[in-house]
């Protein structure tokens, strides 16, 4: 299989923890990049700066220094495969990875440099989209504005996300990075949220650019070529009317890397939701082991990557509801499931059986 030093990029643009968070943005913007390494004066690599860690600040000034938010990542190796790489950004939920090399950075490996190497993966690449897409895309529409574009956005942690027109039908496009010229001026102590007080407040169809929509019996590799022709980072497949059917994302393709090579291991990927308490994800984790174990016991269908999104609704004076779409990666199959409940376990635990009676349809134990 390709290795990491074999896709990734050496020429890093990257910047110090004493530059200002209005320097990266630019850097990223102008560059089209979504993460930027963060290194000290020896090169010796210290941090990773990317969208989702700004946009986490409910207000934050643009002079602030990177320091106060970068975060430190894992690293991998330029020996390692890409099947390697794709394994750990799953498992830690980012989207690119420092190469290095006695600390010192010799590339960076983004989610977009392993999608790019997919044709070397022919059970990868020879699967349809429909085979591989999430189902019930999340959209957004041409006259929303970009505060709810990136609310959006970051509810399903992706950095693009498919507009659709009044009629439902797909549109367009809509790019964090499009939304970042918008949202972060170069302006002294300018805060996130305050250019959304203009007057001239832009919406989604002044930002969007062309979709690329993709047929769900077309194959990956062709979705590939185009994602790479478009510089996309997402694919809407759509149906014969033009309305979206399903993303494939990014993510999706990784996991789709990460099957062939995952042994006997589930993985699980969660997102959306965030919680503070650390005994919730590991509740989360045990209702999910026990029903995947569940579920291996028929052939064929033993899980090999779950992804889970998980949304909050509160109303005032209200209990918070949870809204939980599913996708189950098995050894033949790939199912997707949803449920709704007051309470967070009751909502996975339901998930969790809707699988199994999926499974359970037409399948025999082993």
């Amino acid at each position: 299989m390709v290795t990491v030093g074999e896709i990734m990029t050496t020429k890093v643009i990257t910047l110090t923890a004493d530059d200002f968070i209005s320097t990266a943005i630019a850097k990223m913007s102008d560059n089209k990049m979504h993460h930027i390494p963060i290194v000290d004066e020896k090169g010796g690599y210290i941090g990773m700066l990317d969208y989702n860690l700004l946009f986490k600040r409910e207000s934050i000034p643009v002079t602030t220094k990177i320091k106060t938010i970068m975060e430190r990542t894992p690293s991998i190796s330029s020996d390692a495969s890409i099947a390697d790489a794709a394994r750990l950004m799953i498992d830690s939920g980012l989207r690119a990875l420092p190469v290095l090399e006695k600390n010192k950075l010799k590339g960076i490996v983004t989610s977009t440099d392993i999608v790019h190497s997919v044709n070397s993966i022919p059970e990868v690449a020879n699967l349809t989209a429909a085979e591989i897409m999430s189902g019930e895309p999340i959209t957004v529409t041409e006259n929303d504005d970009l505060v709810e574009a990136l609310r959006k956005m970051r509810s399903i942690d992706e950095t693009s996300i498919p507009v659709v027109n009044k009629e439902g039908k797909i549109s367009g496009l809509v790019n964090i990075n499009d939304i970042s010229k918008e949202l972060w001026r170069e302006r002294g102590k300018m805060r996130q949220g305050e250019y959304y007080r203009n007057k001239s407040r832009p919406t989604v169809k002044d930002i969007m650019a062309s979709p690329l929509t993709i047929d769900g019996k077309q194959s990956i590799s062709a979705c590939m070529k185009e994602m790479i022709e478009s510089e996309a980072r997402i694919c809407t497949v759509v149906n014969e009317d033009m309305i979206p059917e399903g993303v494939i994302s990014q993510s999706d393709i990784l996991g789709e890397i990460v099957k062939g090579s995952s042994g006997k291991t589930v993985l699980v990927n969660l997102s959306g939701a965030k919680f503070e308490d650390p005994e919730v994800y590991d509740k989360i984790y045990s209702i999910i082991e026990k029903s995947a174990g569940s579920i291996a016991k028929f052939k064929r269908m033993r899980p090999m990557l779950i992804n889970i999104h998980i949304e909050e609704y509160s109303q005032t004076g209200k209990e918070t509801k949870y809204s939980v779409r599913g996708k189950m990666v098995t050894e033949s199959k790939t199912f997707f499931s949803r449920s709704w409940d007051w309470n967070l376990f009751k909502a996975i635990k339901e998930l969790m059986e809707q699988f199994e009676m999926m499974v359970k349809k037409n399948k025999t134990y082993r």
